[in-house]
């Protein structure tokens, strides 16, 4: 695993190529027939199902263990081997650390995950199994307490509580305040208003190519450059620049690549996943095919504006919450759920700036924030039925 400087800078090229399947902003990787229980508990945004840690996460059909695929696996034996990398993400965010804590690096052969050199790693495993043992314990297996209920972002837990920097209750505001007129109460009748609203299915039907010129605003206040290309079915480039300087990332239908100066890469895994999921051109317009469990839950206040609370599972550990304003229908915020051993690390999107772009409403403005990003796409230009070669999407020849 790379750095937490790297794998942030990582993240935010891949957001900024979601921002073209603007029904969702950050995608997943399958879908599964597991659903999440519903959530009774309107303040709790923890939507893992209530299930012991060692039946959830043992690995599906064909796929291998941690221990098989990674080295010197001690606490983590038996997690699906796709986890582990998610896992250790949310370490870094639950304790505001990187990688370089708790694993060795060499400067000449790089990075030795394996090794037991480090004092830190040792540490880690042992509050790991403390961790479980509370969980299983105490919480008859639900996993109530993660790394982040101690440390919030610290290395070293606070032990004394801070004098008038006890947060404020968050205000409540839930169905039973909130007087919606001509209320919707399922999720079909709430995603098909959205459809209407931005445009309807033939209008965007008609649409096979656009092109997204602007700018990525980062949490270091610095404006980069940034061009999307997408062509439907299912291709994308996106075209970009950060500290490093220009790179690119697209998907052909097939292969998905990443290049940046003199580095060119396959793209595979979960990422890979991430960008045939942004490249699927009319995800808009079938939202409810890319869930196994969508359902209403809540009217809720975003941002000051009254929306509906949907609630749906994209796979067997990644699930949604989604939020639609109750005049307009258009989607406003996105959060996603990434479910680990350890806990859930959460994404944020938020869409705004609708315009019509031949006949079709789409963001010109979508912020999205992780535990180590945070980014604003502002576009300028949203040209629709360009013509774009399909070899734009090729991967380029080394």
């Amino acid at each position: 695993m790379a750095n937490k400087k790297s794998l942030g800078k990582i993240f935010l090229l891949l957001t900024g190529i979601l921002v073209i399947s603007f029904s969702y902003g950050w995608a997943v990787t399958g879908k599964s027939s597991s659903g999440i229980k519903n959530d009774s508990n309107s303040g709790k945004e923890n939507m893992s199902s209530k299930k012991g840690t060692i039946k959830l996460f043992s690995p599906s059909e064909g796929e291998k263990p941690a221990e098989k695929v990674y080295k010197n696996i001690k606490v983590f034996k038996g997690l699906p081997a796709s986890r582990l990398i998610p896992t250790m993400r949310f370490i870094e965010a639950a304790l505001g650390t990187n990688c370089g804590d708790c694993h060795v690096h060499d400067k000449t052969k790089g990075w030795e995950f394996d090794s037991d050199k480090k004092s830190g790693k040792k540490k880690a495993r042992k509050m790991i199994e403390m961790m479980n043992d509370i969980n299983k314990h105490h919480f008859m297996g639900h996993q109530e307490v993660t790394c982040f209920t101690c440390h919030h972002g610290q290395l070293n837990p606070p032990t004394v509580p801070a004098l008038l920097k006890l947060p404020l209750k968050p205000e409540d505001r839930n169905d039973r305040d909130i007087i919606v007129a001509n209320r919707l109460n399922t999720a079909g009748e709430i995603v098909a208003k959205y459809v209407k609203g931005i445009g309807g299915k033939e209008a965007f039907q008609k649409i096979t190519s656009l092109k997204f010129e602007g700018t990525t605003l980062n949490e270091d206040g610095k404006e980069m450059p940034l061009t999307i290309n997408q062509k439907a079915p299912d291709k994308i480039l996106t075209i970009g620049q950060n500290h490093w300087g220009e790179f690119s990332r697209g998907f052909n239908g097939e292969v998905g690549w990443f290049k940046a100066g003199q580095r060119e890469d396959e793209i595979k895994g979960d990422d890979l996943n991430l960008l045939k999921d942004a490249a699927e051109f009319y995800r808009s317009i079938n939202i409810e095919k890319d869930y196994s469990n969508l359902r209403f839950s809540n009217v809720v206040v975003v941002d000051g504006d009254t929306a509906y609370e949907v609630k749906g599972s994209r796979s067997e550990y990644l699930s949604d919450k989604l939020y639609f304003d109750v005049n307009t229908g258009l989607l406003i915020r996105k959060i996603q759920y990434n479910q680990t051993p350890l806990g859930d690390i959460q994404v944020q999107t938020d869409y705004k700036d609708y315009k019509n772009v031949d006949g079709v409403l789409i963001p010109f403005t979508v912020h999205t924030a992780g535990y180590d990003f945070n980014q604003t796409m502002n576009f300028n230009k949203i040209a629709a039925n360009t013509e774009i070669a399909d070899n734009k999407f090729e991967m380029p020849t080394k």
